[in-house]
């Protein structure tokens, strides 16, 4: 039997049944974004974007039904 050590993280990030609908520098920020998401009546959570460049990096979440109308959202409400 052979073991593999993995070395470094995957090349994707699996969020299982959710997409990423933002990415933004630190964790106040997502949960305004994910709060604003909210208020609009779309369901929205909070995850680490597994990068080594940008530790602080934040992933906001959202079903893939709700993708669109959450990008839609943050574009009206981006200055």
């Amino acid at each position: 039997m052979m073991w593999l050590e993995r070395s470094q993280a995957p090349d994707t990030e699996d969020y299982g049944l959710l997409v990423a609908a933002a990415t933004v520098a630190g964790s106040t920020t997502a949960h305004a974004v994910r709060d604003l998401l909210h208020y609009h009546g779309i369901r929205a959570t909070t995850g680490p974007a597994h990068t080594t460049r940008h530790p602080d990096r934040h992933r906001v979440l959202v079903f893939p039904e709700d993708a669109v109308r959450a990008y839609e959202i943050l574009v009206d409400n981006t200055v």
